[in-house]
């Protein structure tokens, strides 16, 4: 009896992310962005190696860049889609702007703080921290993802209706993001402070929402 090819042997490897032997395409592929997630967060970009995330999702060598051309398309994948993923969140047009504003920021808390984009997120900041080259993909892949999180849109709708007097939506996007989920985030992502629960967290967003919000409402001629 004829004995299976290498790389349909390994294909039947268990993963190291205990995912099912029989894969489709996108199985596979879904399954290979796994193990370069938890390789990254485990060895960081440069000890990961194609060999280790081959070992890692049960597959061949062969297999990945079937998918995949090199390491880096592997890495710069994993980051567009897994950390940078688009936050799909349309608030109500008749809601207050306090109600639409909650509801966009605890849409991207829920997103962020999932486990594995708390995990890329400390590998990234660590690499980008002493490898410009890898800096360097990260800020590319940033401006690629046209800054993923809607807050700049809503602002600048809010803005153009005259709802509210913002002169820079740049600047008043990272204030609004660093008074709502700035200090949780770093938290998360230090381990220095303990989780806020959900009920605690949106407590926390609508403090830093009102304040924000009074701050740039438009000035009333007298």
């Amino acid at each position: 009896m004829n004995s299976p090819s290498s790389s349909q042997s390994e294909d039947r490897k268990q993963p190291c992310c205990g995912r099912p032997a029989q894969l489709d395409e996108a199985e596979r592929r879904i399954r290979i962005l796994d193990a370069a997630s938890a390789v990254l967060t485990t060895h960081g970009y440069h000890a990961a190696s194609m060999d280790s995330i081959a070992a890692c999702s049960g597959m061949s060598k062969k297999t990945l860049y079937q998918f995949f051309d090199s390491k880096k398309v592997l890495f710069e994948t994993l980051i567009l889609e897994r950390l940078f993923a688009p936050i799909d969140y349309t608030p109500l047009p008749t809601d207050p702007m306090e109600k639409q504003l909650l509801g966009l920021m605890t849409s991207i808390a829920a997103c962020m703080f999932c486990d594995e984009r708390l995990s890329l997120l400390r590998s990234v900041i660590t690499e980008t921290s002493r490898n410009p080259a890898v800096r360097q993909l990260v800020a590319d892949l940033f401006q690629l993802s046209g800054r993923v999180l809607p807050i700049q849109n809503w602002l600048a709708a809010q803005s153009e209706a005259g709802r509210l007097d913002i002169p820079d939506i740049t600047e008043a996007s990272d204030l609004l993001f660093g008074m709502t989920l700035g200090g949780p985030m770093l938290g998360r992502l230090t381990h220095c402070k303990p989780h806020r629960s959900k009920e605690n967290l949106e407590e926390f967003m609508a403090y830093g929402i009102r304040v924000f919000l009074e701050g740039h409402r438009p000035v009333t001629p007298t």
